[in-house]
């Protein structure tokens, strides 16, 4: 399945209300349900990328002018851990810990083989040639192919190819794991995990990818799955910092008593924000990435936005209430049990239609339970407005009586990407004698082995 949409299983905590000597003195339970929690918690699940399974081997390409004891054992080494990752990537069942690790352990392999190349060009000759295939972890499976069911497969030369998909690779897997976390209830460890992918994207699109991308490359980021775009990465960075903003907002709500509730309605409105600006990104400055993504990703996307902003009035209202402010209050439950609607078109208020996508429809049990617990509220803060405050309900609120800017944590791991020592590479001699062919394809592998690397 694509999408996190089953409902993460978390504990009933203990009852907020304190311990009271008669039953009949609590007030109606207006405790948020753990749905809230659940629906403000809910993400997306990110595949992790493929390799095809091409045969590739450094050994057999850097054969010649890899003889070097080091040089030998570097390329032999790549070669065991390439075929590990291959393998971690593509089990039956992932494991987001075994392939960040065996990610981690081939990045500094694949790295020195780069530099090697790059601090001597003129030895970097091939006797095989070194052709990478990838699938990407965010987009989906090639449209019309009903035999398929993988993403279109990416093919290039550059080492640096290689090298950045196996970074996107220690990224998605992360924020993988983070989704494994979410589902465990253990949101603070999801937090985590997003931050470092977030890190992962920024280090992408801020520093690795304008790299190889550069002025006169003849990189063609369109023909290049979606993490090697750096829109598409600034975007994804975009996303996992309010994932991860989820995650906080679930672990405060998780705590026993009563939240913060103007703080959490600012950070579900920044959200709510980051969500927007992630699909603005991908619509802008990414769309052909964006085109071969799955659609049912894009309608759990609108859902979240729609849910935050739902959230965001709910807390909001929860706020005014606690400060007298009774009229302001039931305003603002009112909108909330409106924005929590299913919208009767597109361009209506409320959220999508979650019947009408499959992998969202286990959310159904969760979304009646929120809007359910909203009416509630609505209804007893109306009749205690009635028969105790008195307070004038404003038809329509002010601006300044709502949100217009949330809280954005931001939160991104700086990801650092160690430098790598380069192997020796020697020609033997007599093997500068070469046919006008051999240069042909040496300066063509030269052209792949710079900055196109």
């Amino acid at each position: 399945k694509v999408l996190t949409t089953k409902a993460q299983q978390i504990p009933v905590s203990s009852t907020k209300m304190g311990d009271y000597l008669y039953e009949d003195e609590k007030g109606p339970d207006l405790d948020h349900p753990d749905a809230v929690i659940r629906l403000a918690s809910v993400v997306h699940r990110f595949k992790v990328p493929q390799m095809s399974h091409r045969k590739i081997s450094f050994a057999k390409s850097f054969n010649t002018v890899g003889q070097h004891p080091k040089t030998r054992k570097l390329v032999l080494n790549a070669d065991d851990h390439r075929k590990r990752l291959q393998e971690a990537c593509e089990a039956s069942k992932i494991s987001s810990e075994r392939v960040t690790n065996d990610a981690r352990r081939y990045i500094p392999l694949i790295h020195s083989i780069l530099v090697s190349c790059k601090v001597q060009p003129e030895n970097a000759r091939l006797d095989e040639k070194l052709i990478f295939e990838w699938m990407s972890g965010v987009e989906a499976k090639i449209s019309g192919d009903s035999k398929s069911n993988k993403p279109k497969a990416f093919i290039s030369e550059a080492i640096m190819y290689d090298l950045t998909m196996a970074i996107a690779c220690e990224g998605l897997g992360r924020a993988s794991a983070a989704t494994e976390n979410s589902m465990a209830g253990e949101f603070a460890a999801a937090s985590r995990d997003y931050a470092a992918a977030a890190g992962v994207m920024e280090f992408l699109y801020k520093d690795h990818l304008p790299k190889w991308v550069s002025k006169g490359s003849n990189v063609q980021p369109d023909k290049l799955p979606a993490e090697c775009h750096i829109a598409a990465t600034r975007a994804y960075q975009t996303l996992f910092m309010a994932n991860g903003q989820q995650m906080a907002v679930a672990t405060v709500l998780m705590k026993p008593g009563k939240p913060n509730y103007s703080l959490v309605a600012k950070l579900c409105f920044g959200i709510m924000q980051g969500l927007e600006d992630f699909i603005g990104m991908l619509r802008k400055d990414a769309s052909e990435a964006k085109g071969r993504m799955d659609k049912d990703f894009f309608s759990l996307i609108a859902f979240q936005i729609g849910i935050q902003k739902g959230l965001s009035l709910y807390f909001q209202a929860r706020a005014a209430w606690d400060k007298d402010d009774f009229g302001v209050a039931i305003a603002l439950m009112s909108e909330a049990t409106v924005a929590l609607r299913t919208r009767e078109t597109i361009s209506s208020k409320g959220l999508p239609d979650i019947s009408k996508t499959p992998s969202l429809t286990p959310l159904k049990t969760e979304l009646q339970s929120l809007r359910k617990h909203c009416n509630h509220v609505l209804h007893t803060w109306e009749k205690d407005n009635s028969s105790v405050y008195f307070a004038a309900v404003p038809q329509e609120l002010s601006a300044e009586k709502k949100l217009q800017d949330g809280i954005r944590m931001n939160k991104s791991e700086t990801y650092v990407l160690e430098e790598a020592e380069p192997a020796l590479l020697v020609l033997p001699e007599g093997a500068l004698q070469r046919s006008d062919s051999d240069l042909a394809r040496e300066l063509q592998e030269r052209l792949n082995a710079g900055d196109d690397m």
